[in-house]
């Protein structure tokens, strides 16, 4: 079964530029975990499917953030807090969707104020800050675990874009 851990790597193998010959060092560096994390992650990723010679397998990685991340990975809201804004306050829909006020993943030291969203991983956050295109993807799975239809039609067609349209 895939932690949310595995979920959190496999997105930053698609999301970041790590280049063909990328190390266990450099995501465990990019995401803030440790290389046992990484090395399990990526044993439990391959026993899944989900990763091809090294590399994410974009068309299944597209296939579980539509349809399965909502119920596997339920969001868990919490009090409003300061952080990274998240879901359609994320970099990808804030253009798009109008709101009062965004969900946050907590962060000291963040930018925005709104509703908090429990995320994936304790690290996401952090990681997301520093890695623009990480940080993007991840969004958008949050607007799959907590946005509307409409948000989460917006967010498919981007995932289509970054991801190959799962196909």
């Amino acid at each position: 079964m895939l932690k949310p851990v595995d979920l959190m790597v496999l997105t930053y193998l698609a999301s970041a530029d790590l280049g063909p010959r990328w190390t266990q060092a450099q995501l465990a560096l990019g995401l803030g975990i440790s290389q046992s994390n990484v090395h399990r992650a990526l044993a439990q990723l391959d026993r899944s499917g989900l990763l091809v010679e090294g590399g994410p397998r974009r068309a299944a990685l597209h296939e579980l953030i539509v349809h399965a991340v909502r119920y596997v990975y339920p969001a868990e809201l919490g009090a409003p807090a300061r952080g990274i804004a998240t879901a359609h306050a994320g970099p990808t829909l804030a253009s798009q969707v109008r709101s009062e006020q965004p969900y946050v993943w907590p962060l000291d030291g963040g930018s925005d104020f709104g509703p908090s969203v429990e995320p994936l991983h304790p690290c996401v956050p952090a990681a997301a800050a520093r890695c623009a295109p990480f940080y993007e993807l991840m969004a958008l799975v949050d607007v799959m675990r907590v946005g509307r239809a409409r948000e989460r039609e917006i967010a498919v067609a981007r995932l289509d874009e970054l991801l190959g349209g799962g196909r």
